[in-house]
């Protein structure tokens, strides 16, 4: 992975290749968050992924301070997650945190 990542900067510093390439992912998710709390009024969601009923992770969202705090991981779940990681767990849960407060949705189903 290394050697992809020098020559991308290569290409990026003499022009060849723009910054905004990437690539995307296109998989299910096996593991869908759950969203256990919406307070409307503070702006604070909390989502959860959980798997045979143990909470693994566990993200809150406080979406008007643009800030979140992260509990947990998804070790023991990581086969069932792949390709998805933590970091794309949390991603979609602040997401979807910042479309509920926006639309006003107490209860997402």
């Amino acid at each position: 992975m290394k050697l992809k990542e020098t020559v991308d900067s290569i290409l990026v510093r003499i022009g060849i290749k723009h910054k905004n390439v990437g690539w995307t992912t296109f998989a299910p998710l096996k593991i869908q968050p759950e969203y256990t709390n919406i307070d409307l009024e503070k702006g604070q969601v909390t989502g959860v992924v959980k798997y045979n009923n143990k909470i693994y992770l566990t993200v809150i969202v406080d979406v008007p301070n643009n800030k979140s705090m992260v509990r947990g991981s998804l070790r023991g779940i990581g086969k069932l997650t792949k390709p998805f990681k933590k970091k794309n767990y949390i991603e979609i849960i602040k997401d979807q945190a910042e479309f509920f407060i926006e639309n006003k949705i107490p209860n997402p189903k």
